[in-house]
């Protein structure tokens, strides 16, 4: 199958100071409130070493059986301000894409302009695992308002 070279950028104002949505992404304690998996899964392995060099790695099994690994590495941080990492995605063992994303917290007031941007190069699944991707990085996005503004997270649909 042909790679595909895909970017997508989400954009949302968030009722938290840079600083409050820094902290979200900085420990694996706030991190796991909102980015989780969208059903009841079987933890494999959770790894968090956020610090310039460090790695993340979020390995899970699913109802299905399906095994998912999410391997990281942190490239650079700047506190309350960016977060850059790339990561690779795999589904039983097969590489699905090695992404760049890019996360900019911007202040506005006492709000945050967050813009997070992938640029991914997606090796199974064509143009549909762009489009589910980005699909499932706005769930999570989602769920970090809703945390941070004190509303119920959504069930991912």
């Amino acid at each position: 199958m042909t790679v595909v070279n895909a970017t997508f950028a989400i954009e949302r104002v968030l009722h938290a100071s840079p600083a409050r949505v820094f902290a979200a992404y900085a420990t694996l304690e706030a991190k796991r409130q909102w980015f989780k998996a969208p059903s009841d899964i079987e933890t494999l392995d959770r790894d968090f070493d956020f610090r310039v060099g460090g790695k993340e790695r979020f390995h899970a099994r699913w109802p299905s059986g399906m095994v998912t690994d999410f391997q990281a590495t942190y490239h650079d941080i700047v506190e309350n301000e960016r977060i850059i990492l790339v990561y690779d995605m795999f589904r039983d063992g097969e590489k699905l894409s090695v992404s760049l994303l890019t996360l900019e917290l911007r202040p506005e007031g006492d709000k945050t302009r967050l813009i997070h941007t992938e640029q991914g190069s997606y090796l199974v699944g064509g143009r549909e695992a762009v489009v589910s991707r980005e699909h499932g990085t706005t769930w999570h996005i989602e769920n970090l308002m809703a945390l941070l503004e004190g509303r119920e997270q959504k069930a991912f649909a």
